[in-house]
């Protein structure tokens, strides 16, 4: 899969060190390591073969499709041909409604499902804010819905798009896996109410963190689209491939963040 060659990717913070800020406890500099190194260890671990989840691919597949056709005069039945129904003058809460119903056709697991569909609400929502004014508003009808999904529509767009998807969706199971791993590793009551009190508040820089992550998506994202979109909607085992090597670069890239922690 062809895609910009880049190096290490540049953090404005790292893992651990968002990790013990969360933490602020009495515990040794070790649990601190364990509980950072573990997360991302399970995040990799759920990670591998994702693609193959229903419900995931169908989150992706549905947005891909949606930047596809938003650009053809007939985009609509293109749409339906793929299952997605949508109003003519749909707005965001629609455009919700539908994701939500599309991916719980294809559901398989109800943990990996659940947690793309929310990756992808949230995408989409952030995505119209920075791209248009009308639709932001959630239950507004747009007569012009599909121009702010023809923006998504080639290779600067998609990689916008799929990017923050994949943000999105690594910063759910980062959070997910850390509170899981902080209320196994520390034993006082107290200490693990106070654990999940600090992650909240520090919400914003684990999303700022996965998504500094996702950026190697990005890097090639753009070259997949043009080569592979443009003319056509590509197959799903194309489209399962462009997740598989996505999965396996975030990867990559939690990998590297555990070394820094040894």
């Amino acid at each position: 899969m062809g895609h910009e060659r880049i190096g290490t990717l540049p953090k404005s913070e790292r893992w651990r060190g968002i990790v013990n800020s969360i933490s602020n406890y009495a515990h040794t500099d070790n649990t601190i390591v364990d509980i950072a190194a573990q997360t991302t260890k399970n995040v990799r671990y759920r990670f591998q073969n994702i693609e193959d989840d229903g419900g995931v691919f169908a989150a992706f597949k549905y947005v891909l499709t949606l930047a596809f056709a938003a650009k053809s005069e007939d985009a609509f039945a293109k749409l339906a041909q793929q299952g997605i129904e949508l109003p003519k003058d749909f707005s965001l809460y629609d455009l919700a409604l539908s994701i939500q119903s599309y991916v719980a056709q294809n559901a398989e697991s109800k943990e990996y499902s659940a947690f793309a569909t929310q990756s992808m609400l949230e995408t989409i929502g952030q995505w119209a804010k920075h791209n248009e004014t009308s639709q932001t508003v959630l239950f507004d009808s747009n007569d012009k819905g599909l121009e702010l999904w023809q923006k998504a529509a080639n290779g600067a767009g998609f990689c916008e798009l799929s990017r923050l998807f994949f943000a999105k969706f690594t910063e759910r199971y980062l959070k997910y896996f850390l509170e899981r791993e902080a209320a196994a590793s520390i034993n006082s009551l107290y200490e693990r109410t106070q654990f999940n009190k600090n992650l909240e508040q520090h919400v914003e820089r684990i999303s700022k963190h996965a998504f500094e992550t996702s950026k190697i998506v990005q890097s090639f994202a753009a070259a997949w689209f043009n080569k592979e979109v443009k003319a056509k909607l590509p197959t799903d085992r194309k489209i399962q491939g462009f997740l598989s090597f996505a999965f396996k670069k975030i990867n990559s890239e939690l990998v590297r963040e555990e070394t820094k922690n040894e």
